[in-house]
C-alpha cells in the first residue's frame, strides 16, 4: 500500500480521529474542583431561589462594590440547574462537549484555509497538549474559548470566500457570550483586527467594520447596561500578583512553575515565526502576533494563540507532508509496513488512552481534602475544618484564605459571611483588598483588616506566616488545625 493511499483507508482515518479524540479527552479530564465553580453555583442558587436578579451581594460582612457586576452571571444561572439535575457528570460532560467542539473548528477553520486532513489533525494535535490550561472543571471560560473559535471560524471562512453573510451570525454571539463571562472581549477584539488586516491588505473591508460596530453595541444587551463594560476596562487593567494564572511568562518561570508548557509555548512562538516568513499574510500575522505577545504577559491568555495557530500552521505542514510523499524510500517503507500496523498501533494506543482516562474518574468532581506533595493539583479544600464548623454550628463571619473562600459561600451560605474570594474585583473594593492580602501574606500591618473588618472566625492554610502569628495572639483560639488548614475563633 503507498502512502498516496492513505487518504482512502477508511479504518486508519477513524482510528486516527479516535486517537485525536482520546487525546483531547485526555488532556481536558482534570477532576480537581475549581474554585471559581462554587462561586459560580452560589450565585444560581440565589437566583433560582429568589426569582430575582442579584445586583448586591449577600455573601460577604466586609464593604462591597454597588452594583455588584459578575460578568459570569448567566454561567451561574445555566450551570445550578445542570448541577442540580446531573450533579458532577453533567457539568464534565459539559466541558468535554465544548472543548471538543473547540478543537473541531480550529480543525474546520484549518481546512478552509486548504490544509490537508492529516495537517489539519496535526495542527490540532501540537496545540491540544496545552489547551488543558483553561479547562479546569468546570470554569466559565469554556464558553470564551468556545465562541473564540467560533468567531475565528467564521472571519477566516468570509475572508477566503468573500461572502460576508456569514458574518451576520457573530453581533447574536456576541449577546450570550457577554454574559456567560467577561471573554468576549477576546472575540471583539479579533473582529476588530480582521477589519484592520483586511484595511491593510487593501481588501474589501466595510463588512467587518460595521459588524464590529454591531457586535460592540449588542453587549448592552445585559443586567448591567454600560456599566458593565466600564466594569470590565477597569478589570483587565487591575494587576493580579497573588494569582497564577495571571503571571508572566517569565513571572512563571521564576516561580518555579513546571518548565515544560513554558518551553513549548516557546517552541510554538518559533513556528508561527517560521509560518509567518512563509505566508505574508497581513490579517493572520495581526492576529497572531498580538495573542502571542498576550500570552507571553499572561498565562490565561496563550489558548487564544494557540486556536489560531491550530488553524494557520496546517497549511505550512501540508507541504511538508506532500514533500514526504515524494520521497522513494518513505514510500517504500511505508509499503513494506503495509496498512495493518499502523492500524495495529493506532488502535492499541486508543485502547490505553482511554483506560487511563476511565481510570481518572473523568465524570466526577474531586475536593482534595489536604496538601499532597506530589499530586495533579496543588490545590485542596478544607473539609476536616469545615466538618468541625457543621458539627458544631458554628455561625458568623469569617475572615478565610482566598482560594476557599467561593466554596465557603456554597457551602455555609447564609450562616456564615465571608471575606475575600475569588470573585476578587468583581465584588470587593481596592482597599479592602489590598489590607486583605497583607494579612493572609502576614505583612507588617497584617492586623489591620482584623481592626477595620473584625470577624468572628478565621479559616486559614496551617503552613504560612499568618498562622504562627495567630497562635500568639491571646484574642485568637485556635480551634481546629491539621496539614492543611487551621480554624481560629475570637475570643469574647
Amino acid at each position: 500500500m503507498g502512502m498516496e493511499s492513505v487518504r482512502s483507508n477508511l479504518p486508519l482515518k477513524i482510528l486516527i480521529a479516535a486517537l485525536i479524540i482520546s487525546g483531547v479527552l485526555y488532556r481536558l479530564a482534570s477532576t480537581v474542583a475549581d474554585a471559581d465553580l462554587w462561586g459560580y453555583l452560589a450565585f444560581g442558587r440565589l437566583f433560582w431561589e429568589t426569582g430575582r436578579f442579584p445586583y448586591h451581594d449577600v455573601f460577604t460582612y466586609v464593604p462591597t462594590l454597588h452594583p455588584w457586576v459578575y460578568h459570569e452571571w448567566l454561567t451561574g444561572v445555566l450551570f445550578y440547574p445542570i448541577y442540580q439535575s446531573a450533579g458532577a457528570a453533567g457539568l464534565q460532560l459539559l466541558k468535554y462537549g465544548l472543548g471538543l467542539a473547540t478543537l473541531g473548528l480550529v480543525y474546520l477553520t484549518a481546512r478552509k484555509r486548504g490544509a490537508g486532513q492529516l495537517a489539519a489533525v496535526l495542527g490540532v494535535f501540537l496545540i491540544h497538549n496545552l489547551f488543558r490550561l483553561g479547562y479546569s472543571p468546570v470554569r466559565a471560560q469554556i464558553f470564551t474559548y468556545f465562541f473564540f473559535s467560533l468567531t475565528f471560524f467564521l472571519l477566516e471562512s468570509a475572508r477566503l470566500s468573500e461572502r460576508r453573510r456569514g458574518l451576520w451570525f457573530l453581533p447574536p454571539i456576541m449577546v450570550v457570550w457577554c454574559n456567560l463571562h467577561g471573554g468576549f472581549l477576546a472575540g471583539l477584539g479579533l473582529i476588530f483586527l480582521y477589519a484592520l488586516g483586511e484595511t491593510l491588505s487593501r481588501r474589501r473591508s466595510r463588512p467587518y467594520w460595521l459588524i464590529l460596530v454591531l457586535a460592540g453595541a449588542v453587549t448592552l444587551i445585559n443586567p448591567y447596561g454600560f456599566r458593565y463594560l466600564t466594569y470590565l476596562f477597569h478589570a483587565i487593567s487591575m494587576p493580579r500578583p497573588q494569582i497564577t494564572e495571571w503571571f508572566s511568562v517569565y513571572q512563571a518561570y521564576r516561580s518555579g512553575a513546571n518548565r515544560g508548557p513554558l518551553l513549548y509555548f516557546l517552541l510554538l512562538n518559533i513556528f508561527a515565526v517560521i509560518w509567518w516568513r512563509r505566508a505574508r499574510e497581513v490579517t493572520a500575522g495581526l492576529a497572531l502576533a498580538l495573542t502571542a505577545y498576550l500570552g507571553w504577559r499572561h498565562l490565561r491568555h496563550q489558548v487564544f494563540f494557540l486556536i489560531l495557530l491550530g488553524a494557520y500552521l496546517p497549511g505550512l505542514l501540508s507541504g511538508y507532508l506532500e514533500d514526504l510523499r515524494s520521497r522513494p524510500r518513505l514510500l517504500a517503507c511505508w509499503h513494506r509496513l503495509g496498512g495493518r500496523i499502523p492500524v495495529a498501533v493506532a488502535g492499541i494506543v486508543v485502547v490505553l488512552i482511554w483506560g487511563i482516562f476511565l481510570r481518572a474518574a473523568p465524570l466526577t468532581l474531586k475536593l482534595p481534602p489536604a496538601p499532597v506533595a506530589a499530586s495533579e493539583s496543588p490545590f485542596y479544600y478544607p473539609l476536616g475544618a469545615l466538618d468541625y464548623i457543621h458539627t458544631h454550628q458554628l455561625a458568623g463571619k469569617i475572615l478565610v484564605h482566598f482560594d476557599w473562600g467561593e466554596y465557603l459561600i456554597w457551602d455555609l451560605s447564609p450562616q456564615c459571611l465571608v471575606a475575600l474570594d475569588g470573585r476578587f474585583e468583581t465584588v470587593y473594593p481596592a482597599t479592602v483588598i489590598k489590607e486583605y492580602f497583607d494579612f493572609i501574606s502576614g505583612a507588617p500591618n497584617w492586623g489591620q483588616f482584623l481592626r477595620n473588618y473584625s470577624p468572628d472566625l478565621i479559616l486559614i492554610d496551617s503552613r504560612t506566616r499568618i498562622y504562627n502569628l495567630l497562635l500568639a495572639e491571646p484574642k485568637w483560639q485556635k480551634l481546629y488545625v491539621d496539614g492543611g488548614s487551621a480554624l481560629f475563633r475570637r475570643q469574647e
